[in-house]
């Protein structure tokens, strides 16, 4: 049983594209995210390390929930951003 010269050629491009693929994804998800969260680790900004796939919706989801089981009072002086917007307000504060 010989294996023909262009099975051999067809089956090395197409390795080497899933490869590139595989190169490409691991740095779009992985890679860059890391440097991004390095350097401005550097610059002094703070906030929540890199969490792939559901990153910080677990503590946004929190943060609504609490900011809808308090009431909010009619007088004009209360600050209304940290409950219509408790995503926005937490990282500005942090």
């Amino acid at each position: 049983m010989e294996i023909a010269p262009g099975l051999i050629a067809v089956s090395v491009v197409l390795a080497s594209i899933v490869v590139t693929w595989i190169v490409r994804l691991v740095n779009w998800v992985w890679v860059r995210p890391k440097k991004l969260e390095k350097c401005l680790r550097e610059q002094g900004l703070k906030g929540n390390p890199y969490r792939i796939l559901h990153g910080d919706m677990e503590e946004y989801s929190t943060l609504t929930r609490q900011a809808k089981s308090q009431v909010i009072k009619g007088s004009d002086d209360v600050d209304v951003v940290p409950h219509v917007l408790p995503h926005l307000h937490h990282i500005i504060t942090k």
